[in-house]
């Protein structure tokens, strides 16, 4: 994920004491989203709850986001809302070395912050279907049209 020129950043504070869950809502909005490089999120309205609580070697974090974000349609190209409601968990780890595990993050013990925003982008991303159009009958009449005309002559030519 790269930001276009807006530089997006929620920082959680890693010096805190985590020993009583510490959760904080973010609101995300069609700015951020937008500011995304090349993503399906065009825009939307959501409110992230980001919950950290102390784990044995480092941090557990829940990410719960739900809300509405606005995609394009498969079919008419139009753009569209899906509502959102995703929870992810993840554990972050404080250590000097690095594995490949989608679920942990590694941060050195040295780091004072995290940057939340990529992994609530993340959860955002990850949410939305691999195919999403308007229910039948909701999407632009005038592709709709133009994708009939296409596949008719399409259709001839196979004959």
């Amino acid at each position: 994920m790269r930001s276009k020129k807006v530089n997006m950043s929620i920082i959680l504070d890693l010096r805190q004491n985590f020993q009583q869950p510490l959760t904080e809502e973010y609101p995300v909005n069609s700015k951020m989203l937008a500011a995304v490089e090349n993503s399906l999120v065009k825009g939307g309205n959501l409110t992230a709850t980001v919950t950290a609580q102390q784990a044995p070697k480092g941090l557990g974090l829940t990410i719960h986001t739900c809300g509405k974000a606005v995609v394009e349609c498969d079919r008419c190209l139009d753009d569209m809302e899906l509502d959102i409601d995703t929870c992810n968990e993840l554990a972050v780890i404080f250590a000097d070395h690095y594995e490949d595990d989608a679920d942990v993050i590694y941060v050195e013990q040295s780091q004072k912050g995290l940057d939340l925003w990529p992994l609530i982008y993340d959860s955002i991303a990850l949410a939305i279907p691999l195919t999403h159009s308007h229910p039948e009958g909701q999407c632009n009449p005038e592709m709709v049209e133009k994708l009939n005309r296409i596949l008719v002559r399409q259709e001839e030519e196979v004959k």
